[in-house]
């Protein structure tokens, strides 16, 4: 009955978290478009006057790639991706915590931002603090946003949001977001990640080596390995979807007429390697 009883627990603890991320699909999400063209071409963004540049494979790692991620993760973190210590060391439920409260919160726990120089053309990110603001004088509401004295720059939620969807576009970095009602279903989901932090801790990989690695080994990748260091991240990230999608229709397609593959079930959209990734 024990077992019986565990698994009938499990099964409960996982779908209060399976509901909440179905209602995380339904909500009003914003969507950005940025120019897809541009990103891959390695043209500036600009946003509000900041410039927002696209580094190569040989910048990132000229200075690092731990570094690199490290200095980005103020923007390529959410609150579930830190649920773990905001729950340990803030007392403080990730499921109310805004992207531009993780912000805050790793922006002062990066050490080196140097890094960000690689994105950032004419904005340092040293000093930013998280501040209540008004949008107008004559408002009554608070929103939440970030103030640089030092540059006089006013970053409000939607501004932020713009800047980390874009670097995280670029990096194809796009955090899960996990909720969970319940304080025991909670309790389960941190204790969860504690394992799989440690698992990670073990692991200590590169984000990069395998990337870079299956590319570079690939029959149908037509830059060699010195090459990459010119090619931008963007850039680098796309031919990896590509690869993927050309191999996944390479497969239908050997399937569909080697009779394995029914081919009134199969979505179109999988033969065309040419489409979007």
């Amino acid at each position: 009955m024990g077992n019986v009883d565990s698994l009938s627990m499990l099964d409960r603890l996982q779908d209060a978290v399976i509901d909440e991320n179905k209602t995380q699909e339904k909500s009003n999400k914003t969507i950005y478009h940025f120019d897809k063209l541009k990103m891959y071409f390695g043209e500036e963004h600009v946003y509000k006057g900041i410039i927002i540049l696209t580094p190569t494979i040989g910048d990132i790692l000229e200075i690092g790639e731990e570094k690199f991620y490290q200095a980005l993760s103020p923007f390529l973190y959410n609150s579930t991706s830190i649920r773990v210590f905001l729950w340990d060391k803030c007392q403080t439920d990730w499921n109310k915590v805004k992207d531009i409260e993780v912000f805050s919160i790793m922006n002062q726990m990066v050490q080196d931002k140097e890094p960000l120089n690689l994105l950032f053309k004419n904005v340092s990110f040293n000093d930013f603090k998280f501040v209540p603001a008004k949008r107008e004088i004559n408002s009554e509401e608070y929103e939440p946003a970030l103030y640089s004295e030092s540059q006089n720059i006013l970053l409000y939620e939607d501004d932020y949001m713009h800047i980390a969807e874009y670097i995280r576009e670029m990096l194809n970095v796009h955090p899960k977001v996990e909720k969970a009602k319940g304080k025991t279903a909670k309790a389960w989901i941190i204790q969860e990640d504690k394992m799989n932090e440690q698992n990670k801790k073990e692991e200590n990989s590169s984000t990069l080596l395998s990337l870079v690695s299956a590319c570079v080994n690939h029959p149908g990748f037509k830059y060699k390995l010195q090459e990459l260091k010119d090619i931008g991240i963007y850039q680098f990230m796309d031919s990896v979807k590509r690869l993927q999608k050309y191999e996944s229709s390479t497969a239908a397609m050997k399937g569909l007429y080697s009779g394995f593959v029914d081919g009134k079930s199969l979505n179109p959209e999988l033969l065309n390697f040419m489409g979007d990734v």
